[in-house]
């Protein structure tokens, strides 16, 4: 079945999941000592009024690349030999970046800040984050056996890409469509004029 992971990727998993918790810990960490809560401050308010006026790009595509990019650099990945020390990197930064941002909101608005981020950012986290994990340990997968057949010469360990990765690639590129569309859906419905939103 095509949503089972082989034997094979659960370490590819693991490294993932404590690189992301990793990133997570450094963003929370960097945020709590970053100077810049000003600029932070009137970026955020400099966002919402202009999603409050329409002025800020709502299109759709804009927000399926935010949403998704990440997942489509970790599949791409898969097909490199770089994949194998880049993509425990890249969930790393996706777990830094949402911590930070988070963290930063939390810190700069205290309870309106967490609520705003909780809309912001963690809405469409929520789902793309868990999305992340089974392309990135695909990807490291695949790379790992690039690397042992194609640099090391050694005989293969397992299947490389499958048939399987391609349908989990698609499956993902849906819910990510899903997202993008309930997260424009959100911005559009005057959901930002709610009091707690700064």
């Amino acid at each position: 079945m095509f949503t089972s992971m082989p034997r094979a990727g659960l370490p590819a998993f693991a490294v993932c999941a404590v690189s992301f918790l990793v990133g997570v810990v450094a963003g929370t960490i960097v945020s709590s000592s970053f100077a810049g809560g000003d600029a932070a401050a009137e970026y955020l308010s400099g966002y919402i009024v202009s999603l409050r006026e329409g002025t800020a790009a709502l299109r759709f595509w804009p927000l399926f690349v935010e949403t998704g990019w990440y997942h489509l650099l970790a599949f791409l990945l898969g097909f490199t030999v770089l994949g194998a020390a880049l993509i425990p990197a890249l969930a790393a930064f996706r777990g830094f970046t949402l911590a930070f941002s988070l963290a930063t909101l939390v810190r700069v608005y205290s309870v309106s800040g967490a609520a705003a981020g909780a809309v912001l950012v963690g809405v469409s986290a929520l789902f793309s984050v868990p999305l992340f994990f089974p392309l990135a340990s695909d990807g490291m997968c695949a790379s790992f056996e690039l690397l042992r057949t194609g640099i090391l010469r050694l005989p293969p360990s397992g299947p490389g890409v499958t048939y399987a990765n391609f349908i989990r690639f698609i499956a993902v590129l849906f819910f990510l469509l899903l997202i993008a569309l309930g997260e424009r859906a959100l911005l559009l419905s005057g959901f930002l004029d709610l009091p707690i939103f700064p």
